[in-house]
């Protein structure tokens, strides 16, 4: 009989001296664990688990439940947002029924049978168990009654006519959204239902529009983030207050300060303070809010000038509470005491990734990652960190990654930018590299030290992938990220970018006759923005771009967002609409250019890339337009297939061209 340890090191040496570079077919294997949520006894974790399935070229979610020191993982169920009942013996989950609209159902522990508790006409969006588990209260849809109907002469009664359907009469500047398309013109009501099952009764009223983080504060008051302003001009994620509505008598009432924008409740465990994030002024740009406290009808500011704004915020104790929040290229674990105010690492010098979803008894939940790992399921008790999951390790282990690098340096103007490299496997600093640059999108987003399959497939196909985060990122407060403000894209952002490629190239290991940048969404109008004034390249993959402002706000999803970018509406000085939009630039480029955007997209619209390939083509710049069927904004996110086409026009793209 073999020894167990001798097995295992053999199995482990075999992988190491069998080390071959990362594969695209791999990519087929990978999953994701995310969303991990533990029961009130401290027992149990369910969590979010997804793989694809290749043969219907889609990506399958799965509940799956395991114990909270990584054993015994199963599957549990179909379903999204699981709910642990009060008494940790059912979990309550949302699904599609027989008419595909979305139902709460449960599933006990026991027996794991499962029980449809709702029959709403509208699909339910987010629910909450009440404290004593006898009510579920869940948002669902209304409907704003049309009185402009046109009635078609005619029409004779018992005939069965195939007429087109009524238009869908708009007056709402906000009628559609990326990854769904139009909407119909209503509210978010909030609704109580019996847990047993039963006929929900409606508990609120028009003129507030529910948002997110339903939950009950005791048995008869639900909190939750709302909209009352309802101001069509207006991002609505500018809009959002904080509201205590008793189920009983209907009563509603706005916690948060009067005015400003205010997200993100959590209620104490004792029901008696209330934790949120926001800021008074409603011009503010969401980049980094303030944790507050609503204690005894007051409320009181208790964080000033944070790296950007915290993650949802979960209670330790009656007087600390703990996020994630991200700083730096890392998302680290903060601990706020809302007495004193002192903040604190939970784990000292972290600098990879921690996303929390969940707390119980002093320990905490949620998903890890790391430069060379996806996300895994992770707990993190007294400061250590211990993997649950490693759904991944076996079909990574088998190659050899490359290696992430940090680097700081300085721009032009003196400002500081934080930026990382990944080098291919058995990286020789005395042999040339090509270099693909990668921008991130937002423009309000950081890049970070984690794994992405894309990129280490570039370093394992000889690329040096370097990524960085220039002025306007998130994660290094809100002055850095308002250095935009009024100026994107502009000349800050993009001496940030390309003083990060003269800080590699500096090394001498980039053959710069080999150099190529990539982007997308935000991204994408970088790319676009960089070879407009920079032919340093020797060709440029802009993804989802957005390529002239002023067409692009009458035909996006965030028109109200985008209007804020200028000083003035366009009709009043077109100037700096058309200074910032990268076609203007097109009699400047020289760069080889592949455009690629999704055909459903709705928030870089497809004719902003189709704009930009007939500019490209009358300039006589040499580029393609690939237009990605059944993809919304993004290239790769709705289809497996899609993201082995972006994989690959990428490369074949950048094999085509060199500046030699």
């Amino acid at each position: 009989m073999i020894n167990k340890s001798i097995l295992t090191f053999f199995i482990i040496f075999s992988f190491g001296i069998q080390a071959n570079n990362l594969e695209p077919i791999s990519y087929w294997d990978i999953q994701s664990a995310s969303s991990p949520i533990v029961s009130p006894d401290n027992s149990l974790i369910i969590f979010s688990k997804e793989y694809i399935d290749k043969k219907n070229d889609d990506f399958i979610n799965e509940l799956w439940v395991m114990k909270t020191d990584g054993s015994d993982k199963r599957f549990f169920a179909k379903g999204e947002n699981p709910k642990w009942s009060p008494n940790s013996l059912k979990i309550a989950y949302v699904k599609s029924d027989d008419n595909d609209t979305s139902q709460i159902y449960i599933k006990y522990l026991n027996n794991e049978t499962e029980s449809k508790i709702t029959n709403h006409e509208k699909g339910i969006k987010d629910f909450a168990w009440s404290n004593d588990g006898k009510f579920f209260s869940f948002s669902s849809f209304n409907e704003y009654e049309s009185d402009w109907k046109i009635d078609i002469p005619g029409k004779e009664e018992g005939v069965d006519y195939s007429w087109t359907s009524d238009p869908n009469v708009v007056t709402s500047m906000h009628w559609k959204s990326d990854g769904e398309g139009e909407h119909e013109s209503g509210e978010n009501h909030l609704y109580l239902v019996d847990s047993d099952g039963g006929p929900a009764v409606k508990i609120s009223d028009w003129g507030n529009d529910y948002v997110s983080d339903l939950q009950w504060i005791d048995n008869a008051n639900i909190l939750f983030t709302g909209n009352s302003s309802l101001n069509d001009l207006e991002p609505s994620w500018q809009q959002t207050a904080i509201f205590v509505l008793n189920t009983k008598n209907k009563e509603l009432s706005k916690i948060s300060p009067e005015t400003g924008v205010f997200t993100s409740p959590k209620v104490s465990k004792d029901g008696k303070k209330i934790v949120f994030i926001g800021h008074p002024n409603l011009e503010y740009i969401d980049l980094a809010l303030d944790i507050w406290i609503n204690h005894k009808n007051n409320n009181k500011v208790l964080t000033n000038n944070l790296s950007s704004s915290p993650g949802e915020l979960f209670w330790l104790s009656d007087d600390k509470v703990v996020f994630h929040m991200d700083e730096r290229g890392s998302s680290k674990l903060i601990e706020l005491d809302v007495i004193n105010q002192d903040i604190k690492e939970v784990i000292p010098k972290f600098n990879e990734q921690f996303y929390l979803s969940s707390v119980s008894n002093q320990s905490l939940y949620g998903v890890y990652a790391n430069a060379k790992r996806p996300g895994e399921i992770a707990s993190v008790n007294k400061s250590k960190l211990n993997k649950l999951t490693e759904f991944n390790e076996l079909i990574l282990s088998q190659y050899n990654l490359g290696e992430t690098t940090e680097i700081n340096y300085m721009s032009p103007d003196g400002t500081k930018i934080q930026g990382w490299y990944i080098t291919p496997p058995n990286f020789d600093e005395n042999k040339k590299y090509p270099l693909i640059l990668i921008i991130h999108g937002g423009p309000h987003a950081m890049y970070r030290s984690s794994f992405n399959y894309l990129w280490h497939q570039f370093a394992s196909d000889g690329y040096v992938v370097l990524y960085t985060n220039p002025r306007g990122s998130t994660g290094y407060g809100s002055d850095f990220a308002n250095k935009i403000d009024k100026d994107y894209p502009g000349k800050g952002d993009l001496s940030d970018l390309l003083a990060g490629v003269d800080y590699v190239t500096d090394m001498e290991f980039i053959n710069e006759s080999k150099m190529y940048v990539q982007g997308c969404s935000g991204g994408g109008v970088l790319t676009t923005w960089v070879v407009g004034h920079d032919d340093r390249f020797a060709a440029a993959a802009s993804l989802c771009p957005v390529t002239n402002w002023i067409s692009m706000v009458g035909t996006t999803d965030i028109p109200a967002w985008t209007f804020t970018w200028f000083e003035k509406p366009f009709w009043e000085d077109p100037t700096e609409w058309l200074e910032h939009s990268p076609i203007m630039r097109t009699g400047f480029i020289k760069t080889p250019t592949l455009l690629m955007t999704g055909v459903l997209d709705i928030r870089t619209p497809m004719a902003q890339t189709e704009e930009m390939y007939i500019a490209l083509k009358e300039a006589g710049v040499e580029t393609t337009l690939v237009r990605m069927n059944e993809e919304w904004h993004g290239t790769d996110r709705e289809k497996p297939t899609n993201w082995f086409r972006t994989y690959g026009y990428l490369s074949e793209w950048y094999e085509k061209y060199s500046k030699d």
